[in-house]
């Protein structure tokens, strides 16, 4: 990664990396079902090459997505993506979007992104590791990293028309291929965990490097924890999950990660 984007953090956990992480779900799945054969090759490989975010009219999708009507209804980013592969493939068409439920989609995508973010800051404690002066900032970094092993994790529920397909090993698949592991139950107790985690971390930072915004981070964990409990992880309305569960976990995820580059950066200096 060049350093010119790994100063760009923003971009990592915007509405178009997120739309990048969900086409990024239906490529690995692709790829898993081909794997299986459970799909043609032919096919798998017309999804995987239309899975660019760059193809995608994304703040067509996002308005799309603050429209739906409910997790129920199929995905805007979906439906456009079947669309774009039925142009050079109507079979395979067919075959998009066959496995994992809307609620997969969403909350895999904040998985994926947030890994993101967390590689990133992963380099930047790098720079605080030999300062005694930063032993809680280190502390800190270790329990969220403890915390996200656990909390991004990858699950894909089987849709009833693939009741009998072996989702144990599509799940396998795709998730090695993502880069995270898979999961086999909601775990909201994790996410709600990884978020005080992340917290408590930017807490530390600012601290350190006697940042003025110290004092919003509690604020912002207690609006995540109180959205978390009402609506879990996986939410049940997609519009909440755009309104009000993303902007506040991004926001978040976003501060901890500009605290510590702030402070990582200005050591380096």
């Amino acid at each position: 990664m060049s350093d010119g984007l790994r100063q760009d953090l923003p971009s990592l956990m915007d509405e178009r990396a997120l739309v990048a992480a969900m086409l990024r779900q239906e490529a690995a799945l692709a790829q898993a079902q081909a794997e299986l054969r459970l799909m043609a090759s032919s096919d798998a490989q017309s999804i995987i090459n239309t899975c660019k975010v760059d193809l995608f009219d994304v703040p067509h999708i996002l308005r799309e997505s603050l429209l739906a009507a409910s997790a129920a209804s199929e995905p805007p980013v979906i439906k456009s993506l079947r669309e774009s592969v039925r142009l050079f493939n109507p079979v395979a068409a067919k075959a998009v979007y066959r496995v994992g439920q809307s609620a997969d989609l969403l909350s895999n995508a904040l998985a994926l992104v947030t890994h993101d973010v967390l590689t990133q800051m992963a380099s930047d404690i790098q720079a605080l590791r030999e300062l005694p002066a930063a032993a809680d900032v280190c502390l800190a970094w270790e329990r969220v990293h403890y915390v996200a092993e656990r909390a991004l994790r990858l699950q894909f529920k089987p849709t009833p028309d693939h009741a009998a397909w072996p989702m144990a090993d599509v799940q396998q698949h795709a998730a090695r291929a993502l880069g995270l592991a898979p999961a086999f139950s909601e775990g909201s107790e994790d996410w709600m965990s990884l978020g005080c985690e992340l917290g408590v971390f930017t807490l530390c930072v600012q601290r350190m490097s006697a940042q003025a915004q110290v004092l919003r981070a509690p604020l912002w964990v207690a609006q995540w924890l109180t959205e978390l409990s009402t609506h879990t992880i996986r939410p049940l309305d997609a519009r909440d999950f755009w309104r009000a569960q993303w902007p506040l976990w991004s926001t978040l995820a976003l501060t901890a990660a500009r605290s510590l580059r702030e402070l990582a950066t200005g050591f380096k200096a």
